[in-house]
């Protein structure tokens, strides 16, 4: 036997009943239920939980975050700097009795979310929690048209 035929890029391919390859399967799906696959966006945190909408609206910016099964009490909302950051924790805890005894499943996750919101009134700033969805209005700050002016130069000449 060849060296080259125990790896799936060398000579031969492997079929699904050898060992190599359901290693390998079985690898790939524990990081795919770990993290939703073994990619560099998602172990660099630029895929996260949960997922934010952000619309300019003219006269506002509006943030929309789905965050089913959690309430209020399991979410953190601030601004800093024109920065809106989400925290929070997801807890799940299941029981179920079957004629084999019990079965008890406990998952708990924290996430952070951070996005810029650029120049907003952070005073004015409103946020509603309604059926597991968290809708953030952020009103724009108001900025002068003219960024500059023309300055005399005083001298002779």
């Amino acid at each position: 036997m060849n060296v080259r035929d125990l790896v799936p890029w060398g000579r031969g391919r492997l079929t699904t009943g050898e060992p190599f390859h359901m290693l390998q399967r079985d690898i790939n799906r524990l990081f795919d239920d770990m993290w939703g696959g073994f990619d560099l966006p998602a172990l660099l945190g630029r895929k996260g939980f949960p997922a934010l909408e952000v619309r300019d609206e003219g006269k506002e910016i509006k943030v929309v975050a789905e965050l089913p099964g959690m309430g209020v009490k399991d979410v953190e909302l601030t601004i800093d700097a024109g920065i809106l950051t989400l925290k929070g924790e997801r807890k799940s805890e299941t029981t179920e009795k079957t004629d084999g005894g019990l079965f008890s499943e406990r998952w708990y996750g924290r996430f952070e979310r951070s996005v810029n919101v650029g120049q907003v009134e952070e005073d004015k700033v409103v946020a509603d929690f309604s059926n597991g969805v968290l809708t953030v209005i952020l009103p724009k700050a108001a900025v002068p048209e003219e960024m500059g002016r023309k300055i005399p130069i005083g001298g002779t000449n």
